[in-house]
């Protein structure tokens, strides 16, 4: 199963910290973002695919099929996301390249068959709270029916109350749902009505006009096993909840194992 990784960005809130590589190369005590999330993948079984972007050669090293986005400054997510469709011809996971994962979650995410599916993490006021001085500075909307059905998404919200989780970034396509999503997410990145918005758009922003079609996304809740790398201090809000040493554990099995 391909793991399609978002990986054009550049990172420019980490500053100097990031020396100025794709975002995706974040070091945090000696091994980057994208090698530690790419250690759980490969051991989970999954084929990862990058998408990449600002400086694209630094991430040569890693020996991954790769798709580039050559018009990485004038667009976002989504259009990074067309640009790898041809790898969507068999169930697909999506991952942006600033998060990390625990072995569990990824575990969860590939056994998932029902149609498409977000990782939204219950638990992610507490961790908010470590990250920013007002969580809603950052925090989007998120609402979930009675039936696991996600209704709305990643709009900016002024109350708590809008909010029933976040989503992480981290997503599945599958079974029948994904020859509609790939279907849709080519229409909507071509069609000369919606092409201009599409080269903007966030992953969001598609899923909310998917919701608005009728086409059903499902909850996949968690508590924590994540976590989110967009500032300095976020390494710190990682280190403080805990969440980072679970990662860490994961890390260091899988690499005794395989010597």
């Amino acid at each position: 199963m391909n793991i399609i990784i978002l990986a054009a960005g550049r990172g420019t809130r980490l500053g100097t910290h990031n020396n100025n590589k794709p975002k995706c190369l974040f070091n945090i005590n000696g091994l980057s973002l994208i090698e530690r999330n790419l250690i759980i993948f490969k051991e989970v079984g999954l084929k990862p695919v990058l998408v990449t972007g600002f400086k694209k050669e630094e991430l040569n090293f890693l020996n991954l099929p790769m798709i580039h986005n050559s018009e990485f400054l004038e667009t976002n997510m989504l259009w990074s996301l067309y640009k790898a469709s041809d790898y969507m011809n068999q169930d697909f996971i999506v991952c942006y390249s600033d998060i990390l994962v625990n072995t569990k979650l990824v575990e969860k995410l590939k056994v998932f068959i029902n149609g498409i599916g977000l990782i939204v993490d219950k638990d992610w006021l507490e961790y908010w709270k470590m990250r920013f001085d007002d969580p809603l500075t950052d925090a989007e909307s998120l609402k979930v029916s009675k039936a696991g059905n996600i209704t709305n998404i990643g709009q900016k919200v002024d109350r708590i109350t809008e909010i029933e989780g976040q989503y992480i970034g981290f997503f599945k396509v599958s079974r029948e749902q994904r020859l509609l999503f790939k279907k849709r997410l080519i229409e909507y990145c071509e069609n000369k009505q919606t092409k201009n918005l599409a080269r903007k758009a966030y992953l969001t922003d598609f899923l909310q006009y998917l919701i608005n079609q009728d086409i059903k996304i499902k909850e996949i809740p968690t508590n924590g096993g994540w976590i989110e790398i967009d500032n300095p201090s976020d390494v710190n809000a990682a280190k403080i909840s805990g969440r980072l040493s679970i990662i860490d554990k994961d890390i260091q099995r899988i690499t005794n194992k395989n010597g």
